[in-house]
């Protein structure tokens, strides 16, 4: 299964290096607004890049459609989202009247 949704990615935070159980591994997050399809705001939170995704590959802040897949989370087999790519889009603002 696919899904995507429209965010706005604020900010980029640093990789981080984590471990768990014994073994590390790297994370990075972006502060992100979801956006409904209108362009209005649903709400704010934190998206955790892909491993393809960090670092230099990073996004910088803009407009996105995010693509995600479901996948089974390696600590508990909980059915989670993952994200699978973003694509940009530019935000059409509406002009005045001449």
């Amino acid at each position: 299964m696919n899904a995507t949704s429209k965010i706005q990615i604020l900010k980029v935070g640093p990789v981080l290096d984590k471990s768990y159980d014994g073994r590390s591994y790297q994370v990075q997050e972006a502060e992100c607004v979801m956006l409904n399809d209108d362009g209005s705001v649903e709400g704010v939170a934190v998206l955790r890049l892909g491993e393809k995704m960090r670092g230099d590959n990073a996004p910088k802040p803009g407009f996105f459609t995010a693509a995600f897949t479901l996948r089974a989370n390696p600590k508990d087999r909980r059915l989670e989202a993952s994200l699978a790519g973003l694509t940009p889009f530019e935000v059409k603002t509406a002009r005045p009247a001449a």
